[in-house]
């Protein structure tokens, strides 16, 4: 396994911190061996937690969910985004070419547990309630799908 490149030593210190937290309050997450980054499943959508060194003292924590993919990017889904946004206290939506992801980010020096899984369950919530309604309005795919699919045709392609 590669050795992980930390940019700073806050940034090594709090990964070490979510990774311990990560531990205590799930058995499934998947740790990102070539970068600061961890992997968890949450009902039909899959988080990434990221770990980015900000100034050389302190570090950004980016919960991130992968909302819909292969989506119909039209100004009318974009509209609706950010109307979601307006509405929504914790997070936000962004569309990146066919991608809807949602995220919410915070400083992670002083990470505690109840604050990284307010963030895990808003953006893990977030993303679950309104995945299925964006994919029913503008096509695409919840990633939960899109790994399913992904796995079925990598099983097609290894038998084959």
């Amino acid at each position: 396994m590669p050795d992980r490149t930390f940019h700073t030593t806050c940034q090594e210190q709090v990964y070490g911190e979510v990774k311990s937290m990560l531990g205590e309050l799930t058995d499934e997450f998947s740790d990102d061996a070539d970068h600061c980054d961890f992997y968890l499943k949450y009902g039909s959508t899959v988080i990434e937690i990221s770990i980015e060194p900000f100034e050389e003292d302190n570090a950004v924590i980016e919960v991130l969910a992968y909302c819909v993919q292969g989506v119909d990017a039209t100004p009318e889904l974009m509209r609706e985004l950010l109307a979601m946004n307006a509405q929504i206290d914790l997070g936000a939506f962004s569309l990146v070419g066919e991608d809807v992801f949602f995220s919410h980010s915070f400083i992670g020096r002083h990470v505690r547990a109840p604050q990284l899984l307010a963030s895990l369950q808003s953006v893990a919530a977030t993303s679950d309630l309104y995945d299925d309604k964006i994919v029913s309005r503008y096509g695409g795919e919840t990633a939960l799908d899109r790994l399913r699919g992904w796995s079925r045709r990598t099983r097609r392609t290894e038998a084959g």
